[in-house]
Order: structure tokens, then C-alpha cells, then sequence
């Protein structure tokens, strides 16, 4: 056979072959295949419904060449675009505690001891700041400080990475630039700033500030990005929309509700016109159906994935004409992810944006980091410490490579911008039911950081039946609080209830006033102050028999106090401890009429799993043979404190009182309203040395006996953000009860 008729047949059989073959999907890194792009829109907790779809385009071998998001989006997109697997994405989001994300606070465990006493305010409590002599409002209700963190982390392969189109994708993330409501594309920058600053929504998470500009949700101009997408250069989109966010009726009476809804809103506007922007010739349009999970159900993001996947299972037939090869597919997915490793040492630690706090604060964080292997647990437990001291609206990081290629470790603190001085309301209110009934408005005023070393000026003002005026400088001799001096002044006007047995007999009002100086320490949960003071208490019968004793006391000497405090919360707390010792001590060689030594020890404690809470509380105190005024003596009685009988119906110079309560968190609240609704009872036991009456004449009226007294309780508590509310009903073992009504918290 000829050489042409070998030609001639080998044409004849490749042509045969051809004809018969079934056709290949054509990769898009084989023969320069069609470009793909990802458009993701926001939708909060909707959101996570782009983990499903993404992860069937994996099962279908599909390549993304560009990704643009929007809120949510930008989150999930971001992600994925830094190299993170869809079944990476669904296992972080999984084991997310969204309640706790959102809790920008770290523990309260964690906080200074200065901030933990504040917090035992027991009252309703709302804050704003001062600042040049003008009251400003905090500009979100949540400041991002936890979500930042989580961004950092989850991006963390990819956060040298400062130009988008050099991620494993190239990545766009909308937001709004709130000064002119025009729409702006993160094409640069940290990463988890630019996926931070998409999904701020307005009036829920404070705006981002990046390089002088304002950023809020970028859903309110371009939720559904198509535009975006189609301007880096692909070929084809594939769109992913979550449909109509609007709350139902029931879920409009908050804050959350209404603002939510004014951004849906506005959401639903644009996105008619980037629907328009899609080309069914070219294009595919996916929407989950993802029937009542709403924008703020994060605990139900598993639940959105599922909707996800089955939408694109749906799409299937469509989406293969995008699909590669398995080995094409396995070379374009070894490319994009696992490739970028994590900081691995810092070469140079920066602190930005301090303008009021000393930056010696941030030492220990620069010394751990600085010319160190990256610890970025150290990191973060640091950054919240430092937090904690609540001088802060948001602590982030980042990384930028110097031009010897070195990492350089910025750290990024922003001030409060209503502070440094804060104006805080509050309201307290109790009632026995039994006559006694008291009511306060308050006012606190805070000034921090009056000096280099953070010295504070906090006066309060309190009216109602029970007035205070209290006034206290303190002053740190160092940044760590290991050595302080306070001087302050407390006047205040307190009732007070003589009980004969169950019968009030006589309501005094003592009018107290106090000078006084105390030095002492703090070093990690302990705080320790002793000091002189100067003390005049004026003893007034407003109803009671003519006979008993009243008028001036003076009763200045010593005081003593330690404080150690772990627990997580001051109104209901789930875990941690608190001890305290507190000592008082007039002395006749100090100006007192009368000296005696009045010690008190008091410890707290709970324990929870799951949403059940044991409590524990324990108290006793002794004067040590003296016999003290009545006004000082150890009070028992009312809610929580020998429940069923009246408020401090017992009075003794010695006592002993311990309980136990047990509550059940039968609601949560949604962040950052508060931490939950909760149903308890409680069990208790006191006792008290012979109840007597006297004063500075040593005249004495025996009251009550000595005795055990039993009580016990059923409750109902909220915990929220403004401070704790109860109705309690209480049963002595004598067969007394009483109903109480309390807002604040229960001494």
C-alpha cells in the first residue's frame, strides 16, 4: 500500500472516530474556556445559603474565576475567594456561637476590677457619651469588635494579600459610603475590613471608618452586584439571590426589627435592576427558597446551607455546560486552595489611631508579637484585655509586607467616638408589698483618662426616696491600677424600717455623709482599698413612738475592702465567683462616738450546663461583741434575702444567711438586647443573734430572738442590656409571703 493511501485511510479513521466519540465539557483551562463569575447577595443570616450552592459547584466540577458579594455575600464570597473550601465554610459556620459573636464585650471575668464594680450598679442603666460639652449616642448597637476578630481568622492563608485580583479569585466586596449614599468597591485593602465594612448595617452595626471614609451595608445600593461581576472580565454569571428579606408584622416591634426592615427595603429597590442586568442567553439566576429563615436567624445557618444546595441541585442541568474535567477540575482547585500559609513571625508590632489612651497600654501585646513567632491566640486573648477596659469602640489587626518582604503587625484602635466622658442613666425599683417601696432615678457621670495614667472622676446623683450623692477621683499611680489612691465623698438618705417581731413599729431616716481616702491595689481579680474616713449620720423618727431615740452620730474611723470577682455577669450570673470582705471600723480616737468593728464576707457562685443555672450565695456577719446602731447592724429579710418575710425585717449584730437557686434560661434575646428570660426558685436559710434596738446611749429594745429562719421563692428574670427586672412571689417557713416587683439587681 502506498504512503498516500495510509494517509488517505488514517483521515478516514480519525473522522470516524470524531463522528462517533460523545462529546467532552471543555475546560476552562483547556482551550481557553469560558470565565466565570460568582454574584452572592446579601441577606444576613440568609446568607449562608451561598455555602450550598457553592458547594454543588464543587460536586460539579465547576471553576469560579471572579466572585463579587454584598454583605453576607462578601462574607461567604471573601472566603471562598481566599482559598477556603465550601466544606470549610459550612464546618466555621457551624461551630459559630452567633450570641457570643455578637457580644463585642469579652467576659466579664475578664474585665478591670474598676468596670466589674461599676457594673454591680443595681439598677436599669443607659449611657451615652459627653464630648465638648454635646451628648452623642453610640453609632451602632453593635460595634464588630468579636466579628472582626472572626474575619481575621477565617481569611488568615490570605491576609498579607492587599490587591483582590491577587486572591486564589479575584474578589470585589460592595459597601455604601454613608457621607454621599454612593456605591464603593473594595478591590484592595485588608481583606477582612473590606468584608467587615460591606456588612455593616445600619443602626444594628456600627459603620466602618477605613481610610476617611464611612462604610454601611453595601446592600442598600447594590445588594445583587451583577455590574460588579461582569466588569472583571467574565465570560458568564452565575447569580445567586436570596429573594425578598422583609420581616413579618411580628418581628417589627424593636429596634432590630424596624431597622432590619428599612434595609430591606431599600435592598429590594436595587435589586430590581440588577435582575434586570442579567442575560438568560449567558447568565443563570439561582434562588434558594429559604421560607422563614430570617436575616437575623444565625443559629439556623445550617438550615440556609441545605436551602442552597437543593436550589443548585435544581440548576444542575443548566450548570453543566460550566463543568471540567475531573483532572482539569483538580488542577484549577490545587491551585486556588491550600496554597497561602498563615503569618508565620512578626517583624514589627504598630499601634494606630490612639489619641486619648496612653499607648503604653498596648506594651505586653507588642512585646509578645514583636520579633516573635505570630501567636495569634495570644493576640486575640490581648486585644480583648485591652478591650475590656472599655475605652474602646473596636480593636483590629492587620498585615502589611514591608519592602524586605518582612510582616509587619498593624494593630488598628479606634477610641470611642462619644467619649471619653459618659452621661448613664438608671432606674431602680422595689417593692415588698408589704410597705416597703422604694424608687430611684440616677444619674452617673464618668470621666476617663484625665491623665497619662488614667485617673477617672465619677460622680452620681441618685433621687427619689432613697437620694445619694456620691463623688470619687481616682487615681492609678501606674497604667496596670497595682497601686491607686481614691478620695470621695458619699452623702445619701436611706429608710429605715424598726420591726417588733412581724409589726414595723417606727420608720427612721438616717442621712449619712462621708469623707474619705483610701489607697490600695488591684492585681488580676483581686482588689484591695483600706483607708480613714471622716463620717456624720444624722438619725431622724419620721412615724414611730416619740420615745425612741433619734439625732447626730458622728462615727468616723477605718474601712477595709477585698474584693475578688469572676463571675460572667453581676445580675444573673451562670458561672464564676465573687468573694468580698468588707470591714468598718469607727473609732473614738478618730472623732466616733461610739467604736465598734462591723465585718462583713459575702460569696457568690453559679454553675450551668446547658440552660440550667445552680446558684450559690453565702454572707456573715459579726461585730465581735460590740453592739453597733441599729442602722449598721446585718439586715435579712425580702427577696432573695429570707423571702416570704418583709424587707430587712431583721436586723442583728450578728448573722448568718446562705441560699441556693436554681433558673432555667427559658427564652434568649437577641444580641445586643440581652442574654435571656429565665424562670428560678431559690431556697434559704438565715440566722440571727438576738434582734435589738439601740443607739450611742446605749439605750437597747429587745426586737426578735435569736433564731433560724427559713424562706424560699419562685421567680421570673430578665437579663438585658440596660440591667436585670423580677417578679418574685416568697414563702417564709412561719407561713409569711410576699410578692416582690424589682428592677435592678438584688443586693
Amino acid at each position: 500500500m502506498t504512503m498516500q493511501r495510509w494517509f488517505l485511510l488514517t483521515l478516514v479513521l480519525v473522522f470516524i472516530l470524531l463522528a462517533v466519540a460523545p462529546p467532552q465539557p471543555v475546560a476552562a483551562s483547556e482551550a481557553s474556556g469560558p470565565r466565570i463569575g460568582l454574584v452572592l447577595a446579601g441577606g444576613g443570616a440568609r446568607g449562608a445559603a451561598h455555602i450550598g450552592v457553592i458547594k454543588v459547584l464543587e460536586e460539579l466540577r465547576i471553576p469560579i474565576h471572579a466572585i463579587a458579594g454584598t454583605s453576607m455575600g462578601a462574607l461567604v464570597g471573601g472566603a471562598y475567594a481566599a482559598g477556603l473550601p465550601a466544606e470549610v465554610l459550612e464546618q466555621r459556620l457551624a461551630e459559630v456561637d452567633w450570641n457570643e459573636l455578637f457580644d463585642d464585650n469579652p467576659p466579664r471575668s475578664e474585665w478591670p476590677a474598676r468596670r466589674q464594680e461599676a457594673s454591680l450598679t443595681p439598677t436599669f442603666n443607659f449611657s451615652i457619651g459627653m464630648r465638648n460639652g454635646q451628648a452623642k449616642l453610640p453609632p451602632g448597637a453593635i460595634a464588630g469588635q468579636k466579628v472582626q476578630l472572626f474575619f481575621n481568622d477565617l481569611v488568615k492563608g490570605a491576609e498579607t494579600i492587599s490587591n483582590f485580583d491577587a486572591l486564589p479569585i479575584p474578589f470585589r466586596a460592595v459597601a455604601t459610603n454613608l457621607e454621599n449614599g454612593k456605591m464603593f468597591v473594595f478591590d484592595h485593602g485588608p481583606l477582612p475590613v473590606a468584608m467587615r465594612a460591606s456588612m455593616a448595617v445600619p443602626g444594628i452595626f456600627t459603620p466602618m471608618l477605613w481610610k476617611d471614609y464611612i462604610f454601611v451595608d453595601g446592600g442598600l445600593v447594590r445588594n445583587l452586584p451583577v455590574d460588579v461581576a461582569r466588569s472583571m472580565g467574565v465570560d458568564h454569571l452565575i447569580v445567586v439571590n436570596l429573594s425578598s428579606s422583609f420581616l413579618p408584622r411580628d418581628q417589627l416591634g424593636n429596634i432590630l426589627g424596624v431597622a432590619g426592615q428599612m434595609v430591606a427595603i431599600l435592598t429590594e429597590q436595587n435589586v430590581k435592576v440588577s435582575l434586570a442586568e442579567i442575560d438568560p442567553q449567558r447568565d443563570l439566576l439561582i434562588v434558594p427558597d429559604l421560607g422563614d429563615i430570617g436575616s437575623g436567624d444565625f443559629p439556623r445557618a445550617i438550615d440556609a446551607i441545605a436551602t442552597g444546595v437543593t436550589a443548585a441541585r435544581q440548576a444542575a442541568p443548566q450548570l453543566r455546560r460550566f463543568s471540567l474535567s475531573p483532572a482539569a477540575y483538580a488542577a484549577w482547585k490545587r491551585a486556588r486552595f491550600g496554597t497561602n500559609a498563615p503569618v508565620q513571625r512578626v517583624s514589627q508590632v504598630r499601634i494606630q489611631g490612639l489619641k486619648r489612651v496612653n499607648p503604653e497600654v498596648f506594651e505586653p501585646l507588642i512585646d509578645a508579637q514583636q520579633g516573635e513567632a505570630f501567636d495569634r491566640d495570644q493576640l486575640e486573648r490581648d486585644i480583648q484585655r485591652l478591650y475590656g477596659r472599655g475605652d474602646f469602640e473596636r480593636i483590629s489587626y492587620r498585615f502589611e509586607t514591608d519592602e524586605a518582604g518582612d510582616d509587619l503587625l498593624i494593630v488598628n484602635a479606634v477610641e470611642k467616638p462619644w467619649g471619653p466622658n459618659y452621661l448613664s442613666f438608671g432606674l431602680g425599683l422595689s417593692s415588698d408589698n408589704q410597705g416597703d417601696s422604694r424608687f430611684g432615678l440616677r444619674a452617673t457621670y464618668t470621666k476617663t483618662w484625665a491623665n497619662r495614667l488614667g485617673s477617672e472622676w465619677r460622680s452620681e446623683l441618685q433621687i427619689g426616696n432613697e437620694p445619694r450623692l456620691f463623688s470619687e477621683w481616682f487615681q492609678p499611680f501606674d497604667l496596670e491600677h497595682s497601686g491607686f489612691a481614691a478620695a470621695y465623698i458619699d452623702i445619701s438618705d436611706t429608710p429605715y424600717s424598726v420591726f417588733d417581731g412581724d409589726q414595723r413599729v417606727a420608720r427612721y431616716d438616717v442621712t449619712r455623709m462621708h469623707l474619705g481616702v483610701d489607697i490600695g491595689s488591684t492585681r488580676n481579680h483581686l482588689d484591695m482599698r483600706i483607708g480613714p474616713y471622716w463620717g456624720i449620720t444624722d438619725v431622724n423618727l419620721d412615724t414611730g413612738s416619740s420615745e425612741l431615740p433619734e439625732g447626730d452620730v458622728k462615727d468616723s474611723g477605718l474601712r477595709a475592702r477585698i474584693v475578688h470577682d469572676t463571675l460572667d455577669s453581676a445580675a444573673v450570673p451562670r458561672s464564676g465567683l465573687r468573694l468580698e470582705l468588707d470591714i468598718k471600723n469607727p473609732l473614738e480616737a478618730l472623732g466616733a462616738d461610739q467604736s465598734y468593728t462591723r465585718a462583713l464576707i459575702k460569696a457568690a457562685g453559679a454553675r450551668t450546663r446547658g440552660a440550667n443555672t445552680i446558684a450559690a450565695r453565702f454572707k456573715a456577719g459579726s461585730s465581735f461583741g460590740d453592739t453597733m446602731p441599729y442602722y449598721d447592724q446585718f439586715p435579712l429579710g425580702g427577696f432573695l434575702k429570707l423571702s416570704g418575710y418583709a424587707n430587712e425585717q431583721f436586723r442583728a449584730n450578728d448573722m448568718a444567711f446562705g441560699a441556693l437557686a436554681y433558673y432555667r434560661q427559658i427564652a434568649s434575646l437577641p444580641t445586643p438586647i440581652g442574654r435571656g428570660l429565665f424562670l428560678g426558685a431559690s431556697l434559704e436559710a438565715g440566722w440571727i443573734s438576738n434582734s435589738t434596738f439601740s443607739d450611742r446611749r446605749k439605750i437597747e429594745f429587745q426586737l426578735a430572738p435569736e433564731e433560724t429562719r427559713f424562706g424560699g421563692s419562685l421567680f421570673f428574670g430578665s437579663d438585658t442590656w440596660i440591667g436585670p427586672a423580677y417578679l418574685g412571689w416568697g414563702l417564709s417557713a412561719a407561713g409569711d409571703h410576699a410578692f416582690y416587683v424589682l428592677i435592678g439587681r438584688p443586693d
